[in-house]
């Protein structure tokens, strides 16, 4: 699969959606639309979708060590910790 550099695209995974840009220098940025805070990179798809998905568990995390509050729909992803 091959992507231009600035072409999108969205991933949906345990029910969140992600969305992805092939960087002009390489690699991919990512980040969470529903949780613009979190961003991430990685130099293949891979890399930059298991950077955001640990990114967004420990911003969740933070979160709510913080007493802010998290929509219902990423709850999933911090009840286990």
């Amino acid at each position: 699969m091959s992507i231009a550099a600035h072409e999108k695209f969205r991933v949906i995974h345990r029910g969140v959606e992600y969305e992805f840009e092939a960087a002009e220098e390489g690699g991919f940025i990512a980040l969470v639309p529903d949780y613009p805070a979190c961003v991430s990179q990685g130099e293949t798809f891979e890399e930059a979708f298991e950077n955001i998905q640990d990114g967004l568990v420990e911003i969740l995390a933070t979160a709510r060590k913080l007493g802010l509050d998290i929509p219902s729909s990423f709850e999933h992803l911090v009840a286990a910790r």
